[in-house]
């Protein structure tokens, strides 16, 4: 089946579009037809399942005023015109122009900037069929009144009047004129196709949903019936199209919303199947309510449903455990980070943690989800860094059966999917190999996702959290990771602070953590002592709030009672890293010093970062490269703290 046909009213032009097609548009078929003939092709045509037809002149006119198909009209261009005329610049000729308006309007324009002595003997409008008896008459009585030299005009004008005259020249279209319209035939039929497949969508998604849907126009007349509404209540779809809602839906409220305009959510409703929960939205076009439709769905199949869904979630581990109320923060810039997160929290914007290791980025993440609107939906957590790129892309996009070799018969969703009407958390990102990033462009951009091996978009309704421990701006600048992606990113971001430079949370955390991991071990209570403050705010504390923790479980479980708990603390730091930090020896408390008389939290760090990097420098034998990222830091930082 051929989507376009060329009906061509005259032979040249047949001829030409023949050898255009067969070279560049084997799909387009050519006929020639005139008038009359040309409509009943296009008829033909038309019956075997064309979708566009391109003509000329009156051929096109009188096949769009019976035909109900799109019509391209192949033009004649100035091109085609200043081909026909150009040889008579500077000769004393005058042309008379027969023709439809478009021809006679480019002959007249095209002749005065040439210079052409030019005069319209006879305009045809288009969008009739005339009289060509009087149409004759009407050209000899001007040509007695007004003899040219020269007759110019349309090829189909030309060819239906008996013409006296020296000389015609026919104003034919080219090739340019012809490719112009093949590709407008070709970009209204790409347009028909999709809307066809949208149709269908439609069609089947409204077929195959549990939920029932009914839709009516703004008269109150039925206009969609999908057959889980028709069991719903008790209706036939064929005989409720076209007739009042209320003769088969007694207690519809669906045509309030027409006057009131404004949507009813979640709505419980008596039907003759039982109580139902029913929404009813209206469709407006220009403002203007034009109709209204509503959804309706059995409350015992919603309650199953959630069921189900909470069961495999729960088993999946797609859900968050924490909440701001599990952050504890005595320093200032912290407790800042925290409100700025909550304030977040209450948008669906994508959110961009960025902070060292250790210092909690998930529990951000959870807290966020739990405080937002999509809190009763899953959280779903990947660590773009945990696992090798060809395993990462198939658990974040899924895979179609058959996809590669070893995939489930089945096909399995990916995490992307799983995390629709919730969070997607993307946890150290700026470790993602930039063929994934690409990838991922789309689900920030579209909000759609494709598996593996399948070649539909699946549309998601998620919200970004993204984490990392690297300055992605920077791998941005050069070339580690995709600036288009980055800037998808980095719409609301958070930065938390290490622990080293929230000083007042470190003695109270640790005070926490120890009389935790106490009660967990079945230990007597244990407090540290007031001077342990100082030894604990010395240590720069590399791997934060998670380093702080490890250390005061071990306390807890070599805590002997008998013992001194400022020895072990001490002992305990040593063993963490003795060389970073000048730690007092056991039961002394005097600063170092390097930094005597000064504040330890905040003169002191320089030192320490500079150490903790030399250090680790050496303990990668010089690589620099390595111990950057054993830093979690770039090579231009690392140059930078060993200076």
């Amino acid at each position: 089946m051929n989507r376009i046909a060329f009906i061509a009213p005259y032979t040249n032009l047949a001829t030409l579009a023949r050898e255009i097609c067969a070279e560049t548009y084997p799909d387009v078929k050519v006929f020639e037809g005139l008038l009359d003939e040309g409509l009943d092709c296009a008829r033909q045509v038309a019956a075997e399942g064309c979708q566009v037809i391109i003509s000329r002149g009156g051929t096109a006119s009188l096949i769009q005023e019976n035909l109900n198909l799109p019509v391209v009209e192949v033009k004649v261009t100035g091109y085609d015109i200043l081909h026909t005329l150009s040889d008579l610049i500077g000769k004393n000729k005058t042309i008379g122009v027969i023709g439809y308006h478009n021809v006679v309007r480019g002959c007249q324009a095209i002749s005065q900037m040439l210079q052409i002595k030019s005069l319209e003997l006879l305009t045809l409008n288009s969008t009739e069929n005339p009289d060509w008896q009087a149409a004759q008459a009407r050209l000899h009585k001007k040509l007695l009144q007004t003899p040219v030299d020269i007759l110019v005009g349309d090829t189909l004008v030309i060819s239906k009047l008996n013409l006296d005259v020296p000389e015609v020249r026919l104003i034919v279209s080219g090739a340019e004129s012809i490719y112009e319209a093949i590709e407008e035939a070709r970009r209204i039929a790409q347009v028909q196709t999709e809307e066809k497949k949208l149709a269908e969508q439609l069609r089947t998604i409204l077929h195959f949903i549990h939920d029932g849907v009914v839709a009516i126009d703004d008269s109150g007349n039925i206009t969609v019936m999908n057959p889980a509404a028709e069991t719903i209540f008790n209706s036939n779809a064929a005989q409720a199209i076209g007739k009042p809602i209320t003769r088969f839906i007694a207690n519809s409220k669906l045509p309030d919303i027409l006057i009131s305009g404004k949507a009813e959510l979640d709505q419980l409703q008596s039907t003759p199947s039982g109580m139902i929960v029913t929404s009813k939205i209206p469709i407006k076009v220009n403002g203007k309510v034009e109709g209204a439709v509503a959804t309706f769905q059995e409350t015992g199949r919603i309650q199953k449903t959630e069921q189900k869904i909470r069961l495999t979630l729960h088993a999946k581990g797609l859900f968050a455990k924490y909440s701001f109320s599990d952050i504890m923060a005595w320093d200032h810039e912290m407790k800042r980070t925290i409100d700025k997160a909550m304030r977040y929290a209450l948008t669906d914007g994508t959110v961009l943690i960025q902070a060292e290791s250790g210092c909690g980025k998930e529990l951000f993440a959870q807290s966020i989800h739990q405080e937002s609107s999509r809190s009763s939906g899953p959280f779903v957590a990947v660590n773009c860094s945990a696992l090798p790129p060809q395993l990462l892309e198939s658990e974040l996009f899924g895979y179609v059966a058959g996809a590669f070799t070893g995939a489930r018969k089945e096909g399995k969703p990916g995490l992307v999917e799983l995390a629709h009407g919730g969070t997607l958390f993307l946890d150290e990102i700026g470790d993602m190999e930039l063929g994934l990033q690409a990838r991922l462009l789309r689900v920030l951009g579209e909000r759609q996702v494709m598996r593996l091996g399948s070649d539909n978009w699946m549309p998601v309704d998620i919200r970004v959290i993204a984490a990392t421990h690297v300055p992605l701006k920077q791998k941005a600048f050069e070339g580690l990771f995709r600036m288009d992606l980055f800037y998808r990113l980095n719409v609301l971001t958070i930065a938390i602070p290490p622990l080293r430079q929230r000083v007042a949370d470190i003695y109270p955390l640790a005070n926490y953590f120890l009389s935790l991991f106490a009660e967990k071990y079945g230990r007597s209570a244990i407090e540290l002592p007031p001077e342990a403050h100082d030894a604990l705010i010395r240590y720069p504390w590399p791997g934060n709030v998670r380093e702080l923790r490890n250390t005061m479980e071990r306390l807890a479980l070599t805590y002997e009672e008998t013992g001194n708990t400022m020895d072990i603390l001490l002992d305990s730091l040593k063993e963490l890293d003795t060389d970073s930090v000048r730690l007092p020896a056991a039961k002394t408390l005097a600063a170092p010093a390097a930094i005597a008389g000064h504040s330890l939290a905040a003169v002191s760090m320089k030192a320490m970062k500079h150490q903790l990097a030399v250090d680790t420098l050496k303990a990668c034998g010089g690589n620099k490269s390595k111990a950057a990222k054993q830093l979690g830091v770039t090579r231009y930082t690392l140059d930078r703290l060993l200076k």
